[in-house]
């Protein structure tokens, strides 16, 4: 079959087999093939059957073949014959015919050739060092595209005088070698920028951090395992140099899986599971998820635990939760030992403890857990499987707040604020109200809050400012903090508004009032709606049947004032 090839693809089929391409290596197999090209008087098959015998140690053999190889007029068979001249085989060890056949091979604009003569002249091998040669010759290699060229221009450039002070030349010809895929080049380039160039002293650390991602990034590319897991996952969770892309992560994922990489199947698994980049698959996010955490990765056990724990794309299982969370823990993983200590915490697993929730806590908080200072704050000022101490729990909250943790900033004021309430000292009172209101104040102006916590901030405002808790007494900016709260949602404020606008809006109160009954069940706007139709009063006409039912309602809700009226009637 072989017999009607043409001498080209002879020589791929032998390529191959000797190199082993998408099949087993068989390097007695490609020499039949290349044996075939040759005999048509094909150079690249005399070339490679030289090769074939260079593998085998038959030099005589290889110097015949490579020689007729020249006669064609194939340029590699220089490159081999100058390296078997440096290495003695097949011929005497001779540096000056290793220059020899290299110069013959640059006659034929071989740009291999042009390397291996400028790396010749730039260490003096069978010929005078000569820099000046050294440059031209990687400068006629660079200007056709070599890769090796490229680089190694790159190199000179970057070691000169004018690029010890300006790089850009360097870069210029480094970039096109990066560009070609060259690991080298693309690592040279990481480096300038990693361990910054004087020339770069004025640029922002902003810039250079770009600049490394991007060519971390054409090295990923390139299938290099660390720069694909590097870009990856910073695609996947987003960093401080580039925004989550969920396409992108989902690529280079899929391309570590390829390898049977571990964070490869972690990464995956996340997509999988969040429809990142994908579609939502739980079968497969579960398979890929354990199967990283088999292999001990623990950012999968914790992942794991996650869903089973909230029931992402499976049911709820606390124990299931409760196991991986575990098995993450025991390679000390922060994330995984506040959960267990939340789980211990909420009493959703067996034998739960406050004990070990706190132990469980403490030790996260040893590992640098931000979400630990913020729960070993609760835990200290509720007394959770602990001493109750206010002032390690502010301690936390502090710790949190320092951290970015915004709930912290409410928790913290919260605890103040009950804590002023408590206090007999008035002048220490006053002191913990102020500390709360600024906290208060800096939560709700936080971008990132809950909205629920941010309603309760400005109630606890409006009630300061209401009551003169440390701070001038004002009605003006209590009722603007009051409205901001019910404007937020909360039941609690929105009859507040109805109080404080009954006598002079009393239209625009009565809309507060249905709106806290209706909309959020608050026990005491049905109280007091209750009262408006029991006591006949702002053109609201008696009807005790109404009355009985808003008041019913509220004593239902465990709202003690409609239970004693209900009482009376």
């Amino acid at each position: 079959m072989s017999e009607n090839l043409s001498p080209k693809a002879l020589n791929d089929l032998g390529d191959k087999f000797f190199y082993g391409k998408e099949t087993a290596k068989n390097i007695e197999l490609a020499y039949t093939y290349y044996k075939q090209a040759a005999d048509s008087g094909n150079p690249i098959g005399l070339f490679n059957v030289g090769k074939y015998f260079l593998v085998k140690d038959e030099f005589k053999k290889a110097v015949e073949y490579l020689q007729k190889a020249l006669l064609s007029g194939y340029s590699k068979a220089y490159l081999l014959l100058a390296n078997m001249s440096l290495e003695g085989k097949g011929m005497h060890k001779s540096k000056k015919k290793a220059f020899k056949y290299t110069l013959d091979g640059t006659k034929l604009q071989d740009t291999d050739a042009f390397n291996q003569l400028a790396y010749f002249y730039q260490k003096g091998i069978g010929c005078a060092k000569d820099e000046r040669k050294t440059w031209d010759y990687y400068q006629m290699s660079a200007d056709k595209n070599n890769t090796v060229g490229m680089y190694q221009l790159g190199l000179l450039h970057l070691n000169s005088p004018k690029g010890k002070s300006n790089p850009e030349t360097a870069l210029h010809w480094l970039d096109k070698a990066a560009q070609s895929g060259m690991i080298d080049a693309i690592n040279k380039i990481i480096i300038i920028y990693s361990d910054p160039h004087p020339f770069f002293k004025k640029r922002s650390q902003a810039f250079l951090d770009e600049m490394i991602f991007y060519y971390l990034e054409l090295k990923a590319k390139q299938n290099d395992i660390p720069a694909l897991e590097k870009v990856a996952i910073d695609y996947l969770e987003g960093s401080s140099v580039t925004k989550k892309n969920q396409d992108k992560a989902a690529e280079y994922l899929q391309a570590l899986v390829k390898q049977d990489n571990t964070i490869g199947y972690y990464g995956l698994g996340v997509c999988h599971l969040f429809g990142y980049g994908m579609k939502v698959n739980g079968e497969s996010a579960l398979q890929e998820l354990t199967t990283a955490a088999d292999r001990g990765y623990e950012k999968a056990m914790t992942k794991l635990g996650e869903m089973y724990k909230i029931g992402i794309q499976t049911k709820v299982d606390s124990e299931q939760a409760k196991k991986w969370y575990y098995e993450a823990a025991k390679q000390n993983a922060p994330e995984a030992l506040v959960n267990l200590g939340l789980l211990h915490y909420k009493n959703e697993i067996l034998n739960a403890s406050n004990e070990l929730a706190f132990q469980y806590m403490e030790n996260a908080l040893k590992k640098g857990s931000v979400g630990a200072s913020y729960w070993m704050g609760i835990f200290r000022e509720k007394g959770i499987g602990c001493e109750k101490n206010l002032a390690l729990a502010e301690k936390h909250y502090q710790k949190a707040i320092a951290q970015g943790l915004t709930a912290s900033t409410y928790k913290y004021g919260v605890m103040l604020y009950e804590s002023g309430l408590a206090q007999k000292n008035k002048g220490k009172a006053a002191k913990q109200f102020q500390k709360a209101r600024k906290l208060f104040i800096d939560y709700v102006n936080f971008n990132q809050k809950a909205i629920g916590n941010a309603a309760y901030s400005c109630y606890f405002l409006g009630v300061i400012y209401e009551k003169g808790l440390g701070v001038i007494q004002s009605d003006r900016t209590s009722r603007y903090w009051y409205e901001s709260s019910a404007e937020l949602g909360y039941g609690k404020s929105m009859t507040k508004m109805f109080h404080i606008l009954k006598n002079s809006e009393f239209a625009q109160a009565l809309k507060w009032l249905e709106k806290a009954s209706l909309e959020v069940k608050d026990p005491e706007a049905y109280y007091e709606l209750g009262l408006l139709f029991l006591n006949n009063e702002f053109n609201i006409p008696e009807n005790k049947n109404k009355a009985k039912n808003y008041l019913e309602i509220a004593a239902n809700l465990n709202f003690k004032p409609a239970i004693d009226r209900l009482m009376m009637l």
